[in-house]
Parts: structure tokens; C-alpha cells; sequence
């Protein structure tokens, strides 16, 4: 029997205006229903449009394109059937706890008794009995996020709404947190139905998810949904849900770097095979990445990884994968490992290590393919607006800003290209340019 659908998005799209000309779209052709009794996972990357995704649910985003429904009827304002939950606590630091709570019920017509009583059980499904009358600071960083959750349940909304709720606090936290939550929707609330949450993390889309909605990139589309019928509790280290964990890694890596496609583009010189894309990081980044596998044993699990560097899952997968497209590390599964040239670079001096790391980025062929754009201009220079008119032919649906400024990062670093950001030139660094890892980040 299908259960009854509380909310859905048919075909919503949304661009955002950048300046008085300029627009993003940040939003394709989005549709997604959320059902009575389940809990929901957007997960992907950042910049992929989830939060995004999560407001016009909530009503605090218009959509470009398409509509919202909330139990079949078509959403115009704020919904009043979602209690939103944020990154931050967001909590009035003037208000004590049961006024915090108080918050969402201020301006409904009920009695002081009644606003109380639902104060009052708001504040018990959290376990923060006792605390009503501590303020923020008094509270720990878990125990201010509680006050959070007890807010967006005060309202008895039917959908809690979970924006990367549990990213702000330490691991054991944020696990007692998550099986709280999943204990409020399964038992405790009287009007809770259903939970949709945010998230970057493919663990904790494991453990708490029935449906988790992979979203791809540029511009943020659902690129697949998978289904979780594990039963609650469940074990993080249950064979299962590890197996589950390496099935999305997959899918989540490739929403991140897509594969290139084999269809050639329409404007080509004779010898191109192909450009590698850069995701947006820095080399100091890479460094970093390689320090923290050689204190590991040159070996180390992608999700520990992420932790040790203190980066979200799926910056730490770009910064891995381009390690990577440097031949630095391999990648088998969700394990990453040292190469021989990767253990070589660990080995090696400050002065050997800027010239194998300049090595590598002069064998990929987007640098080489800078190169001769460089070499064949009669001034030995190339205006910016230039350099991204030449690699929408190669990228047409990258944020080629963003390409470009990879680019000059890693160009610096290697010595291979100097940037003026004033005049937007682009040239040959001069023999005795004195260049900086500093100067990499852009």
C-alpha cells in the first residue's frame, strides 16, 4: 500500500542572480516526493544545492521553476508542516532555554497553559529537562544543538528538517544525537511523521536514511536514489552497512568527478586527447594530504582520511582524487595508498619535491594545452576572458572560475605560468620571479 506522500517537488529548478547580469543556476529539473514514516537523506557534495533544496521545502526559497506540494496543495509561503533544524544553533543567547523553545509558538493562538505544556514536552523528547532556565552559554556545543531540535519540534511539525544538523559537534556526540532523533521519530512525537536531512557524510546517511537522494553537480540534479531497508538500531560496523557505504562512495565519487565523456568536442586542435578537469583545490592542499598518509603508514581508510585532515567528505575526495590525477596516490575502493612516486615525494628534499610535484603538473595535458596557448600568442601573454572563451569548448558545464583559478594555483607552483590579477594577464613567469606556495592559494 503506498504511503501518503506529505510533501513533493515536481521538476524544480532555481537560479540565483550574481550581481546585475550574472546568474547561477544552482538547481536542475529537481522532483522528489517525502512519505509518510521515513526518513530521507539529501546527500552530495557541497556547492550541489541540497540546503538549497531544503529551503524551498521549508518555503524560504521561491523556486525558479516547478512547484512545491505539501499534501497535494501547491506551497505559496512559509510551510507550516516543516521544523527546520540548522548548522548552527541559532539560538537568541539573551533567551533561556524554554524561551529558545518558545520561539515558533509566540505567535499562534493558544493559551499560556497550553504554550507551556508544548514548551515543556518539546524540551523532554531532547532529555534537556532541567535546563529551562540555563541560558546558551551555560550549555554545551550538543546540548545548545538539543535546544535546536526541541525548537523545530515545539510546533509539531510533520517533517523534521535536518540542515547538516550534527556537524558542528564532536563524533561521540553526533552519534548519541542521530540515534535521539531516530528515537523522536520512531516513538516519542505526537505529531512527527517524517525526517529529511542534509548531509555530506555517506556514514551518517547509512545510519540514519530509509531513501538517500545522491545529488550531482553543476547544477545540482538528484543524479540517483538508493534504498536502505536495514533495520534500526544499526551498527556502523555491521558488514551490511560497510557494503552499503563502498556502493554509494562509488556513486558519490562519480556525482563529484563525472567520468569524461566519450563524445568529442565540437571545437578541437589536432592533437587534443582530452583535458583533465581540476576540482577546486590547492597544492598545499595535496602536501597536506600526502603528510598525513606517510604519519599513517601510507595507507589510510577515505572516511578516516577526511577526519584526520579536518576537510568534509567530499573536499577530502577532491583533494584525493587530484592527488591522484598527479599519479601521487591510488585510489582502490576507499582506500588510499602511496605510489612509488608518492613515497618518492615523502623522501625527497624542499627543492626535489617542487620540481617532481612541477613535473606532474606538466604532464597533464590541460597544462599542456595552456602552455601552447601561451607560447602561441604574439606577446607571449593571455587575457584571462581568453583562457575561459578556450576552455568552454573543452568544459562547457564546469564553473570555469573556478578551473581558472585552480589553474593559476597550481601553474604558480609549479613555475609554469605567472598571473597578474590586476591587468588579468596570464604569462611565462620571468626567470628570476620569486614564487611562493603563498602566493598558490587562491
Amino acid at each position: 500500500m503506498a504511503q501518503n506522500v506529505l510533501l513533493s517537488l515536481d521538476r524544480v529548478s532555481h537560479t540565483f542572480l550574481v550581481g546585475k547580469k550574472q546568474s547561477l543556476q544552482v538547481l536542475k529539473n529537481v522532483s522528489l516526493t517525502i512519505e509518510e514514516g521515513e526518513i530521507v537523506a539529501l546527500l552530495g557534495p557541497s556547492g550541489c544545492g541540497k540546503t538549497t533544496t531544503l529551503k524551498i521545502m521549508a518555503g524560504l526559497l521561491k523556486p525558479t521553476e516547478g512547484q512545491v506540494l505539501v499534501n497535494g496543495k501547491s506551497l505559496d509561503s512559509v510551510n507550516p508542516k516543516i521544523g527546520m533544524v540548522f548548522q548552527s544553533h541559532a539560538l537568541l543567547p539573551w533567551f533561556t532555554v524554554e524561551q529558545n523553545v518558545g520561539l515558533p509558538l509566540r505567535h499562534l493562538e493558544m493559551t499560556e497553559r497550553a504554550r507551556k505544556s508544548r514548551i515543556n514536552e518539546a524540551i523532554d523528547m531532547v532529555s534537556l529537562g532541567g535546563f529551562e532556565e540555563a541560558y546558551p552559554r551555560e550549555l554545551s556545543g550538543g546540548m545548545r544543538q538539543r535546544v535546536g531540535i526541541a525548537r523545530a519540534l515545539a510546533s509539531r511539525p510533520e517533517i523534521l528538517a535536518l540542515d547538516e544538523a550534527f556537524s558542528s559537534v564532536d563524533v561521540l556526540t553526533s552519534e548519541t544525537l542521530r540515534a535521539e532523533v531516530i528515537d523522536i521519530w520512531g516513538e516519542k512525537s505526537k505529531a512527527l511523521k517524517s525526517v529529511v536531512m542534509v548531509t555530506h557524510q555517506i556514514d551518517e546517511a547509512v545510519i540514519m536514511a530509509q531513501r538517500i537522494l545522491v545529488f550531482g553537480t553543476d547544477p545540482g540534479h538528484v543524479r540517483t536514489v538508493l534504498t536502505n531497508n536495514l533495520p534500526y538500531p544499526r551498527d556502523p560496523n555491521h558488514p551490511k552497512v560497510k557494503e552499503l557505504q563502498e556502493v554509494i562512495h562509488s556513486v558519490f565519487t562519480e556525482a563529484l568527478i563525472p567520468e569524461i565523456e566519450e563524445s568529442t568536442p565540437k571545437i578541437q586542435p589536432q592533437w587534443y586527447q582530452g583535458l583533465e578537469s581540476l576540482p577546486a583545490v590547492g597544492p598545499s592542499e595535496i602536501i597536506g594530504l600526502l603528510e598525513v598518509l606517510e604519519d599513517n603508514g601510507g595507507k589510510m581508510d577515505m572516511f578516516k582520511l577526511a577526519t584526520e585532515t579536518e576537510n568534509e567528505f567530499g573536499h577530502c575526495l577532491a583533494v584525493t582524487k587530484t592527488a591522484e590525477l598527479l599519479d601521487f596516490v591510488d585510489t582502490p575502493k576507499q582506500t588510499v595508498v602511496f605510489t612509488d612516486l608518492g613515497r618518492r615525494f615523502m623522501r625527497a628534499d624542499t627543492a626535489e619535491r617542487k620540481q617532481l610535484f612541477s613535473d606532474q603538473v606538466r604532464g597533464l595535458r590541460i597544462f599542456q594545452t595552456l602552455m601552447i596557448w601561451l607560447d602561441e600568442s604574439a606577446s607571449k601573454e593571455i587575457e584571462r576572458e581568453s583562457v575561459l572563451t578556450k576552455l568552454q569548448s573543452y568544459f562547457p558545464n564546469e564553473k570555469l572560475d573556478r578551473l581558472f583559478d585552480t589553474l593559476v594555483a597550481f601553474g604558480r607552483y609549479a613555475e609554469l605560468v605567472s598571473y597578474n590579477a590586476k591587468t588579468s594577464l596570464m604569462t611565462f613567469p620571468e626567470p628570476d620571479e620569486d614564487l611562493h606556495p603563498s602566493d598558490t592559494e587562491s
